[in-house]
């Protein structure tokens, strides 16, 4: 064999080797981007579970602050009065599905009323929710027929309900402070993820809630409480909104105890601003 025949062959042996190679570079980079690439968040903020979803896909650093988030949240609610009514349905893990009716008067910022009554309407209920630069009171109503009684505790669950008056009222949107630890997916919306760290006063049912906020509408998503361990044991999921003249609202919220996995839908059923019927 001459020395042009030898060096074709070397040459055609060292191709053949480096294609071999690649190959096997190329399997162990899918092995690793499939164990250390899986949709599961790390860790990022101490004593907060992790959360399951996509990773990332910006920079902390391009996240907004917590204060612009949840100033965007905040002014997605009505910014005049209005009334919505519809109902509760609780699906429990065992027995039949019950029904109450919910009626809603938001007079935003400073006030409103939630008042729930059994199927027929007959009111069961009521607490309205006084907000006044920072400071919140509560007035409530029960009895038959209904008058004054003690705030009851905000974790108190609703009648046979899966809600709390917390998840009800959606009062951990007030708290102070939190840390936005990146974004994530939620059913094909991408959404920063908000940790969010109760008051400290001892009335609230969570010690902490996870926020999943729309990335182009600021709209909440979901919500999952945590109790002083870190475990997870309820989460309200918006299912589905409503437009009213220029605003989304909320028209479908599921709340599910993770403990007893009951479940409650909460739907919107008709709304009126001012007294006057929304088409």
């Amino acid at each position: 064999m001459n020395i042009r025949s030898r060096v074709s062959s070397l040459t055609s042996r060292v191709c053949g080797l480096k294609s071999v190679v690649c190959s096997l570079l190329s399997v162990v980079c899918g092995l690793w981007s499939v164990t250390f690439l899986s949709p599961v968040y790390a860790q990022t903020n101490e004593g907060v579970p992790a959360v399951t979803g996509a990773p990332p896909t910006e920079a902390v650093a391009k996240l907004p602050s917590v204060d612009e988030l949840m100033g965007n949240l905040l002014a997605r609610l009505p910014s005049k009065p209005i009334s919505l009514s519809g109902e509760l349905v609780t699906t429990p893990a065992e027995g039949e599905k019950t029904r109450l009716t919910l009626s809603i008067q938001f007079r935003y910022p400073r006030e409103a009323t939630y008042t729930i009554g059994d199927a027929f309407g007959k009111p069961l209920e009521q607490m309205t929710v006084l907000r006044d630069n920072g400071r919140v009171s509560y007035l409530y109503l029960a009895g038959d027929p209904i008058k004054g009684a003690p705030a009851p505790s905000l974790d108190k669950p609703i009648q046979n309900t899966a809600l709390s008056w917390m998840d009800l009222t959606l009062g951990f949107l007030w708290w102070n402070g939190g840390r936005i630890i990146g974004q994530t997916e939620n059913r094909g919306q991408p959404c920063y993820v908000l940790d969010r760290h109760a008051p400290g006063n001892g009335m609230d049912p969570y010690s902490s809630v996870r926020l999943l906020v729309d990335t182009r509408v600021s709209m909440l998503l979901e919500a999952t409480g945590y109790d002083k361990l870190a475990n997870p044991f309820r989460r309200l999921s918006v299912k589905s909104f409503k437009k009213i003249n220029h605003d989304w609202m909320i028209k479908d919220l599921e709340i599910e105890n993770l403990a007893t996995h009951a479940i409650t839908l909460l739907r919107v059923r008709n709304a009126e601003p001012a007294g006057e019927p929304i088409p």
